[in-house]
């Protein structure tokens, strides 16, 4: 049983793998085809997972490989085994097989909600593999140890989840074996006469520092070595909470073996003691899946608020049209191409992340994007700009007809549920008194057109959708670095879209170049190949919805 009597314990958590403890076998083959069945089990769980994570574009955020590393490892030799003759050695090493402990590390998965990482390797002196799970290093510009004495700075996590917040410790050791630990160091408890005073008191640490022999038991010294590791590290200025997860303990049984667990949660860990309790509800694999990885569009409020980054993405030609690389194209462009022959942008991710919401842009947002457009944009560019926007020729239209404009210009099925058009709202000076105490502070060296999109979203409480990505980790770094244990609310609510999209242009044929929109580029976070735009030859083209007259035509059909 859990041990209720501590504040800082936790939930057991279903579904615990079973050990390889039965006695009952005494030949080798019936625990290995045992043992087989669920190695392969567990694989196919962690495709599932995979493919969860791919659907969602995630694959690369979460830190997977190792672990199944370690797993297939496993089915490898455990395969191996089966195929030798039946001999006491390998009875032996089928009892012996690590299968229980790599279960109960993905059992504690998919128990919690956010996954980043299993069994990874944090380094407390060096930042370059712990950012990725979003944690940030309180000392991210200072020296960074090397050789030897950085892998001694360094510990291993079995599972980090609640997007870096809570880190994970699994041990399958026994009350005998920790027994045993204590016998060896020569620890002695004090009885359970001498753990309380006469005021009811807990005087073990007292009387002992935090050099005392309690710190050479392995479990005690790995409970410190995390808890003192994640105080290097802080999520959404947090620090991450460690979990000993030790379903083969029995607590309140023996003095000796509570004073230890005593010493462990004294680190500041949280532990999770004895096998799972066979009353919680079953949770199914794909509900787990969907906690572990969570689809950030679920969370979005009602009404997005989209900046200058994603305006100018929905109205690309590369988004819409079958743009072929040209020999004027740079690098960025080629690559765009590339990209977006992979991925397919709108139908992929924006669509289904505006859905029906309702949509809003800040003044600052759409002049910008206007004066872009209006600048390099193609004729089909503009021409979507003002379908979007509902504006000059488009102004008055309802919905429908609006995506059956937009339908004339684009490739790709348009959804009838996109709330065309996008409405135009001000930022004013009274709307910052729905802002947090925080914003003043991060905001400050924001240019004016990102301070009215961010500062919007974030007084209005809508989420901001952008691929702005110095922006958005500016604002975050920010936050961690002024600020401490901020409740999730405060935080602004943006999504980062993964990729982005400039807009085409045209290849520059002896005409002067504006850099009207070119002083603008790094203000708002979009490439555009200002250098290769022909001004002399858009002036003259005709820009009427049902002409169609882009510098890349739309293919025949219409449906890539």
């Amino acid at each position: 049983m859990v041990n209720k009597d501590h504040d800082n314990d936790t939930t057991r958590i279903h579904g615990e793998a079973d050990s390889v403890d039965d006695d009952s076998e005494s030949t080798a083959a019936p625990i290995l085809d045992d043992l087989i069945s669920r190695a392969k089990a567990l694989l196919s769980e962690l495709e599932a997972f995979r493919h969860r994570l791919r659907s969602l574009r995630q694959e690369g955020n979460v830190e997977l490989g190792h672990f199944r590393g370690t797993v297939q490892s496993e089915l490898n030799m455990l395969e191996r085994l089966s195929n030798k003759p039946e001999s006491e050695s390998t009875h032996h090493i089928a009892r012996s097989s690590n299968l229980p402990f790599l279960e109960t590390v993905w059992n504690a998965a998919k128990g919690s909600k956010d996954v980043a990482a299993l069994q990874k390797r944090v380094y407390t002196s060096s930042t370059v593999k712990s950012l990725s799970q979003g944690m940030r290093h309180l000392r991210i510009n200072g020296s960074r140890s090397k050789g030897k004495e950085a892998k001694e700075n360094a510990v291993l996590v079995d599972a980090i989840t609640e997007g870096g917040k809570t880190w994970t410790k699994v041990s399958l050791v026994t009350n005998s074996r920790l027994l045993f630990d204590i016998a060896k160091q020569g620890w002695d408890s004090g009885g359970s006469d001498s753990e309380y005073d006469d005021d009811g008191e807990d005087t073990l640490f007292a009387t002992r520092d935090a050099d005392d022999d309690t710190e050479d038991v392995p479990l005690v010294r790995t409970a410190k070595e995390l808890t003192k590791a994640a105080l290097h590290f802080r999520v959404r200025t947090r620090t991450p909470t460690v979990h000993l997860i030790l379903p083969r303990i029995e607590a309140n049984r023996t003095p000796e073996i509570d004073s230890i667990l005593a010493a462990c949660r004294a680190t500041g860990a949280h532990l999770i003691c004895g096998p799972p309790s066979p009353h919680l509800p079953f949770l199914p694999l794909s509900t787990a899946l969907q906690n572990m990885a969570p689809d950030p569009f679920t969370t979005f409020s009602p009404t997005l608020n989209i900046d200058c980054t994603i305006l100018l993405a929905l109205v690309s030609e590369f988004s819409h049209a079958k743009v072929e690389k040209a020999p004027w194209f740079h690098a960025a462009l080629r690559r765009q191409v590339e990209i977006e022959g992979n991925e397919n942008l709108l139908p992929s991710l924006l669509y289904p992340a505006m859905g029906a919401h309702p949509l809003v842009c800040t003044r600052e947002a759409v002049t910008r994007m206007r004066e872009i457009v209006d600048t390099i944009g193609t004729p089909s560019e503009r021409a979507r700009t003002r379908i979007m926007l509902g504006v000059d020729d488009a102004a008055g239209k309802s919905q429908s007809e609006l995506i059956a404009e937009m339908q004339q210009w684009s490739a790709y099925e348009v959804p009838s549920t996109w709330q065309l058009p996008i409405r135009v709202v001000d930022f004013a000076p009274a709307d910052e008194e729905h802002l947090p105490v925080q914003a003043e502070r991060v905001s400050a060296g924001m240019t004016a057109i990102n301070r009215s999109v961010f500062l919007h979203g974030w007084a209005a409480g809508q989420t901001t959708i952008t691929s702005n990505r110095t922006v958005v980790k500016q604002l975050e770094s920010a936050l961690e670095e002024h600020f401490t244990d901020l409740p999730d609310e405060v935080w602004p609510r943006i999504w980062l879209c993964p990729t982005a999209r400039s807009l085409v242009g045209k290849e520059k044929r002896g005409a002067v170049k504006s850099h009207h929109a070119v002083a603008k580029k790094e203000e708002i976070g979009v490439v555009f190949e200002e250098d290769h735009v022909d001004h002399a030859h858009t002036n003259g083209v005709s820009e009427g919805f049902g002409k169609k007259e882009g510098v890349w035509p739309l293919p025949e059909p219409l449906r890539r």
